[in-house]
């Protein structure tokens, strides 16, 4: 495999079983950096809905069900086993497994759901209306579009064209 998406693809599905069967949720992939300094990076947390800050709730800090030490290494033996023998990414890179931190990652449409009422910070690959970069407050997923409010302007962004959406962390 050679295109960054189709690797990021293939770890995905080699991955989120592999954490499903630890109780954990793959939350998203990363891969980057430059010759024999690259670096693919998943992103765990607890599933079926207990995490960081859901629902609007307040930010700053995890909950008494927030990721482990075990939990990453579980998943990091199970996933390293499981690319040694799919092999997608060609050459040295080293894997790093680690919650989703208090910028967590949004990607599908049941992230944007449960992290509704949240500060978010979405970018897109082209503009969408008059911008490509919107911080503002998440107010859900609705037929294909994130929509986020901008100083009480509401922006419907197509999920498609997002490049990158994470949750901001708010210090009160």
């Amino acid at each position: 495999m050679g295109r960054k998406e189709d690797i990021l693809e293939k770890v995905r599905q080699i991955a989120a079983p592999l954490a499903a069967q630890e109780g954990l949720e793959l939350i998203d992939v990363e891969f980057g950096g430059g010759p024999g300094g690259q670096t693919l990076r998943l992103f765990i947390d607890k599933a079926a809905g207990v995490s960081l800050a859901p629902q609007g709730a307040p930010q700053g800090g995890a909950s008494a069900a927030s990721v482990t030490l075990e939990d990453c290494s579980s998943v990091s033996r199970a996933v390293s086993a499981a690319l040694d023998v799919e092999d997608p990414i060609a050459g040295a890179y080293d894997l790093e497994v680690s919650s989703p931190g208090l910028d967590r990652p949004l990607r599908t449409p049941e992230h944007f759901e449960k992290f509704k009422g949240s500060k978010v910070r979405v970018k897109t690959y082209g503009p969408v209306g008059d911008r490509k970069n919107f911080v503002g407050t998440l107010k859900g997923f609705s037929e294909g579009n994130v929509i986020v409010d901008v100083d009480g302007r509401e922006f419907r962004v197509p999920h498609g064209q997002i490049a990158k959406a994470n949750v901001e962390p708010v210090f009160d």
